[in-house]
This record gives structure tokens, sequence and C-alpha cells, in this order.
């Protein structure tokens, strides 16, 4: 074998090669959605190939392993709308990769605390995104709603109840709401856990 590809684990449309063998397509559905864990799947299967283990279990394995908790959780599917959990998206990139990650969001709730961190990169995103609908909570939400209530369809709430009965009207069938605040939760929460298990809360109690 040519040293140079010795033991070469690579991405090639889409698939992911070792030593010019097909180990498994990139974009087969997983639990855990995204290209960003992309690296990690690489270097286990790689791992795997080296020491001669059981390839079709850790391709299951990948499938098959759950999001961790608030970080673009899948909630469920209600009225064919599925529901998000991305709690933990305290910035706007976060948010903006929460949205390309997933990439039939129709509703986006976001907005916290301010701690001064510019919005702006997230704004011009939404401006020339497909998510049509933004739910917009205080403190930053009140910034996103002024820049954008004439180009979308943008509503102010107050509470997370309040936004969750929202999108279930405006969310349309066969696309995705899901709450990435882009800022901290201090303000009106103890922490992001307590922002999504509220939010996670009321989609399982008010969505029928």
């Amino acid at each position: 074998m040519n040293e140079k590809i010795k033991n070469k684990v690579y991405l090639k449309n889409d698939n992911i090669y070792f030593n010019n063998q097909i180990l498994m397509n990139a974009n087969e559905p997983r639990k855990i959605k995204g290209m960003h864990i992309l690296n990690n799947m690489m270097f286990l299967l790689a791992v795997v190939k080296i020491l001669d283990l059981n390839l079709y279990k850790a391709i299951e394995s990948i499938k098959n392993s759950e999001p961790l908790e608030h970080r673009m959780e899948y909630i469920g599917k209600f009225d064919n709308i599925e529901f998000y959990d991305d709690a933990i998206a305290t910035i706007p990139q976060a948010t903006i990769n929460c949205i390309k990650t997933i990439s039939n969001v129709d509703t986006l709730i976001c907005g916290g605390m301010d701690r001064g961190v510019d919005q702006q990169e997230l704004i011009n995103f939404l401006k020339s995104s497909n998510v049509k609908n933004i739910i917009c909570m205080p403190e930053t939400g009140n910034k996103i709603y002024e820049q954008l209530k004439d180009i979308k369809q943008v509503y102010k709430v107050e509470t997370i109840e309040e936004a969750v009965s929202i999108s279930k009207k405006v969310t349309a069938q066969g696309y995705s709401c899901v709450l990435s605040p882009a800022a901290s939760s201090y303000s009106h929460f103890k922490n992001f856990e307590e922002k999504g298990n509220l939010y996670k809360k009321y989609v399982l109690s008010n969505i029928k």
C-alpha cells in the first residue's frame, strides 16, 4: 500500500473513506444532526478500522447516539411540526449554526439577557434566511424585532409559554420550530437548562 494513504481517513463526495474504502455516507440519518460532529465520526471510524472492530456496530452507534440535552435536542413532532431545544445557544453564532444544521427552520424563538453582545450578525443572517417567523423574547429580542419587523413575520412575547403558543399557530407543517436564544438566559431564568426545560414542558403540554 502507498505509504501516503496508509491509515488515512478522509471525506470525498460526502463519503467517509479509510484507505480508499468507503465506510459511511456522512449524510446518513442520525439523531445528532449536523456536520459539526463530522471530525468525531471520522476519528471513531478510523480507530474501528485500525483496531479491526465491528464497523457495523460503530455505524449504528453513530446513527443512534442521542444529543446532549438542550443542544439541538429533538423534542418531537406535533401536528407535523418538529420542535427542537437549543437553549444552550447563548451567542449569535451558535444560533446561526443551529439554523444551518436543522435546515428547515420555519420559526425561531430567540432573545435573552442583554450582555452587550452584538446581534447584528444574526440579524443579517435572518434577513436573507428562509426562517419566516421570528418570536422575540426580552431583552435582546426587542432589538431583533425592531430590525426585522418590516421584513419578516416577527412577534414580541414575554414568556416561553406565549412563544410556544404562537409557534404552534404560525409554523408551517412539515417544517421546524427551534428555541435558540442567541443570548444568556439569566435575566429571566436561573440558567439555560431552566429555560430549555420550560420550553419542552410547554411544547409537550400545549401542542396537540
